[in-house]
This record gives structure tokens, C-alpha cells and sequence, in this order.
């Protein structure tokens, strides 16, 4: 076999695994917010594929005990026919959280694909849609917006005095964009209240943060 066909072989396959690993479920937003005292929110699990999927929803917690449940998905499982729509709505039974601060879940919404045709040998795959939910107490509602605005510089720390998480994507220095790990990514990405980061690098001079809001936006703030 000469090397045109094996990279055409190679190349056919490749744009096959693509389109398999593409998913079928889409949602109506990159991250939701709970007010205390909703008595739910609702979400919307879109199908792009032709073919009918099922599909699961949960919520993982993140400092909370794994053991607690505070959200419950109606319905937790449900079929989506090809590019049809699902609403799921998310309900709050366990309002035993901090008052103080937000606090963080994964909300994770899995296709379950269709078993293939008899006779066929088809690859599927079942993704997980995962994104943020946050759960924000009632007094501290008015103060979210461009509370970013409040990040402190110490050093060479980033920190956050506010009640709020904030998904920081890029920090740049005098016009430069600092070089961060991907565990300094990570860590920046979901940067709990009352929290600080060691960036490793010195903060001085001016200061600009880029963060996601609410509504999924990228938004610049200078500290300095």
C-alpha cells in the first residue's frame, strides 16, 4: 500500500472519529445561576443530531459533602428526538448552604446515543456536557455585577475579597499577558470567595484581568 492511500486511509478516518465525537446535546447557556428563594430554574438540552438520544442530568458538588444532595434535575433522565428540544428544570431541596458566599456545582447533562441498526458496526460515543452552577444567597444578589473590580494585588498573590466566584481567563501585566500553568489556569478559572492566588510572578505596574459574567461575556477589569 503506497503512502497516498495509507494517508487518505488515515485521513478518511480521522474526519469519522470527528463527526462521531462531535456531541448531540447542546445547552441555552456556559453556566447557570440559582437565586436563593426560586423556587427553580430551568435549563435547555438542545438535540442536533437526527436521531433520537437519551439523555441523564445531575449535579456533582465541589466543597460540599459528597454525601449532601441540593439540586434535583426534573426530569433526571428523558429522549430528545433529532433536533428537538428538552427543558429540564433544576429545584433546590437542601437549602443548608453559606449564606455568606456563593457556592459551586457541576451540572452535568450526558447523551445516552441510539443502539445502532442490526448488522452495522458503528462507533458511538456518549459525552458529557459539563458546566458550572451557582448557587448565590439572596443579599448578596445586587452586588455581583463588576465585582471583579475589587480583586487585590499582593505581590505577586491575585486576591479575592468579595463573596463571589470568579472565572478569570487571562491576567496581563503592562499590556502583557502573564504565562500560566494549567494548574494555574485551573485554579483562576474557578476562584473561590475569600480566596488567593500565588501567580508566581510579580503584579506590578498595570493590571488587567479578563473574566467571564453571568451571562457567559468576556469582560476586561483594571486593577491598577
Amino acid at each position: 500500500m503506497n503512502n497516498k492511500v495509507t494517508k487518505g486511509i488515515i485521513l478518511a478516518f480521522g474526519m469519522m472519529m470527528c463527526s462521531q465525537a462531535m456531541a448531540a446535546f447542546t445547552l441555552n447557556g456556559t453556566r447557570f445561576i440559582y437565586d436563593e428563594g426560586r423556587k427553580n430554574i430551568s435549563l435547555e438540552v438542545s438535540n442536533g443530531a437526527d436521531n433520537t438520544y437519551g439523555g441523564q442530568i445531575w449535579v456533582d458538588n465541589t466543597s460540599q459533602p459528597s454525601s449532601e444532595v441540593y439540586f434535583a434535575p426534573a426530569p433526571s433522565f428523558f429522549k430528545v428526538a433529532g433536533k428537538e428540544k428538552q427543558i429540564v428544570r433544576l429545584l433546590n431541596i437542601n437549602p443548608n448552604l453559606p449564606a455568606d458566599r456563593e457556592s459551586l456545582f457541576w451540572l452535568n447533562v450526558q447523551e445516552i446515543p441510539p443502539a445502532p441498526e442490526e448488522g452495522k458496526n458503528v462507533l458511538a460515543l456518549a459525552l458529557n456536557t459539563q458546566v458550572k452552577l451557582f448557587f448565590r444567597p439572596k443579599a448578596l444578589k445586587e452586588g455581583r455585577d463588576k465585582a471583579e473590580q475589587k480583586l487585590a494585588i499582593n505581590g505577586t498573590k491575585l486576591k479575592n475579597p468579595t463573596p463571589y466566584f470568579f472565572a478569570i481567563t487571562s491576567v496581563s501585566v503592562n499590556g502583557k499577558k502573564l504565562k500560566v500553568s494549567s494548574s494555574l489556569d485551573k485554579q483562576l478559572s474557578q476562584m473561590s470567595p475569600f480566596s488567593e492566588i500565588e501567580t508566581g510572578q510579580a503584579l506590578t505596574g498595570s493590571i488587567v484581568v479578563e473574566a467571564i459574567d453571568d451571562y457567559g461575556a468576556r469582560r476586561e477589569y483594571k486593577l491598577n
